[in-house]
């Protein structure tokens, strides 16, 4: 599946969530992602907005229980992403390729495991993301956000990329949402590495079979969920 063409670079400034600076100043100089980790990944770089120092990529793909498929796909991968195979030596093998990778239920089991000090808010599709992100915004407070989607309706128009995956979504601009992604292929100019602008609706419709994981700091749950809530989602894990 083509995803939408890419949005116009924003002529006003990203508006913010509490916390995105730090996001940023980590994601970019780590890309690109191990290969099948897009789920630790994203949850280390989204950590970073409540704690300075959270647990390795590896440390959380151990704690989530994600497992490797052996083998190269580059199917997997946006066109010219390099393999990186950082952490397969110590994550357990797949017995099958579409029982590889992590999934939302076990990575938010493997950070209250793993991570004290933040907590994880889901959020299940579907929900208004530019909604929810406004309030997150005006609650002031930090908090990461990491979104379960469907990357055919958000690649980038000229390439052809469809799978389930995780990505940062850290600002927004009108009804365009900035997302962190987790290969330099993906960025657009004038934005951090790694990061495009995507429409709301496009994303909407990517995180709607799934949702979004929310970290935020346990004092901050209740306005966190009640942001969920307010915006369309539900509060639950979903099961994809």
């Amino acid at each position: 599946m083509t995803g939408p063409a890419t949005p116009p670079e924003p002529r006003s400034p990203v508006r913010r969530l509490a916390g995105a600076d730090a996001i940023l100043a980590v994601h970019g100089p780590a890309l690109p992602q191990p290969d099948q980790q897009c789920e630790p990944f994203a949850a280390w770089a989204a950590l970073h907005a409540v704690l300075p120092d959270p647990p390795s990529v590896t440390d959380l793909a151990v704690a989530a229980g994600t497992r490797i498929w052996p083998h190269d796909t580059p199917a997997w991968r946006p066109a010219g992403a390099p393999l990186d195979r950082s952490g397969w030596d110590l994550l357990p093998r797949a017995a099958t390729a579409d029982r590889s990778g992590t999934d939302a239920a076990a990575l938010a089991a493997g950070l209250a495991r793993e991570v004290s000090g933040v907590s994880v808010v889901p959020a299940r599709g579907p929900g208004a993301t530019p909604d929810l992100l406004r309030r997150l915004i005006a609650l002031d407070r930090p908090v990461g956000v990491v979104a379960n989607l469907r990357t055919g309706h958000v690649a980038p128009a000229e390439m052809d990329w469809d799978v389930g995956h995780f990505a940062v979504a850290w600002g927004i601009v009108g009804d365009r949402v900035a997302l962190a992604d987790s290969y330099a292929e993906l960025g657009a100019a004038g934005l951090p590495a790694g990061s495009r602008l995507v429409e709301a609706g496009s994303l909407d419709v990517a995180t709607a079979e799934r949702g979004l994981l929310l970290l935020a700091a346990p004092e901050d749950v209740p306005a966190a969920e009640e942001a969920v809530v307010a915006a369309g989602f539900s509060l639950g894990l979903w099961a994809t």
